[in-house]
């Protein structure tokens, strides 16, 4: 099986990145000064790069619920391509490829690195998709907090 998978940490990545790039406005005077996190901050919004810290943590506590509903969604939109046919001839092997390369991104030194460098700022769409994973963090069933989040992650799939 090839590393076509290589999923996990990217798919993160790619879920909550557009939690926290692109910070940008055309009237400068409504924005808020200071760093992002400060605007952040001022508006209330969640901060991105604590949002993401906590989500990633979350999906390593519920792994054998949230690995499997990761690949199985990567499956039904077929992202990247392939990867329908490779669950349907031997799902159990990719969720073990999944879980063996989730092994390794998920150790606090990966989340670390990954949610600093997103923590760059945030659109107001942006904005929304952190509020809905902080809603999700506060479902209590590990089938119930991946039933929230992978709307989230799947509608940024085909932006990548």
């Amino acid at each position: 099986m090839t590393r076509s998978l290589a999923l996990i940490l990217p798919l993160f990545a790619l879920a909550l990145a557009p939690l926290a790039t692109g910070c940008g406005t055309s009237d400068a005077a409504a924005a808020p000064t200071g760093t992002p996190a400060t605007a952040q901050a001022q508006l209330g919004a969640p901060d991105v790069q604590q949002t993401c810290v906590s989500m990633m943590r979350r999906s390593r506590t519920c792994t054998s619920v949230y690995i499997p509903a990761l690949v199985d969604e990567r499956a039904r939109l077929d992202h990247p391509a392939g990867i329908a046919a490779e669950v349907a001839k031997d799902r159990a092997g990719v969720i073990a490829q999944a879980n063996a390369e989730w092994a390794t991104d998920s150790t606090d030194a990966s989340i670390a690195q990954m949610c600093s460098s997103l923590a760059a700022g945030a659109t107001a769409e942006q904005q929304a998709d952190a509020v809905t994973i902080e809603g999700c963090l506060t479902k209590a069933s590990c089938e119930d907090f991946t039933t929230c989040s992978i709307p989230v992650i799947s509608k940024h799939f085909a932006r990548d």
